[in-house]
């Protein structure tokens, strides 16, 4: 490790107002269980990135409807970096009413945009870049589970 990396400041002092928030007061962390589904007359998806021997992973649990693939609701478990929970609730949020197809247009870009709060200024430091796709390969995960269910032909 050199000096000047000693002296850099640490990520949090650089995360954005609102990506701090989200790690403060996460509203979409838990999970669901089956049983949660089958009381709402939904399917339960789960969709994981990462290893938590590795120091970073993320599990992803959406409560789909079977008729037509919306995302009624989503939650999160996260363990890890704290930018890693700021991502995980941005995409819990961005999800929630999205059916499935849509849910993988999610890019880390579009993660980082929703947390921003300069339009100009990323809202995750380079350093934390990896969270963003930790979220988006189990956002990935969750979709190839969904591919069953039928989509709306609204």
């Amino acid at each position: 490790m050199s000096y000047d990396d000693l002296l850099e400041t640490f990520p949090w002092t650089r995360y954005s107002k609102k990506m701090a928030a989200k790690i403060d007061r996460p509203r979409n962390a838990g999970h669901f269980t089956e049983e949660d589904a089958q009381k709402r007359g939904m399917r339960c998806v789960q969709g994981r990135d990462g290893f938590v021997v590795d120091g970073n992973a993320v599990a992803l649990y959406w409560l789909i409807d079977p008729s037509d693939g919306v995302i009624v609701d989503a939650k999160f478990q996260a363990f890890g970096q704290s930018a890693l929970i700021a991502a995980a609730e941005a995409a819990c949020e961005l999800l929630i009413r999205k059916n499935y197809d849509q849910a993988k247009r999610i890019s880390a870009e579009l993660l980082d945009i929703q947390l921003r709060d300069k339009p100009d200024t990323p809202a995750f430091p380079d350093e934390t870049l990896g969270h963003l796709n930790l979220v988006i390969d189990a956002i990935d995960d969750a979709v190839e589970k969904c591919l069953d269910i039928p989509l709306s032909q609204q």
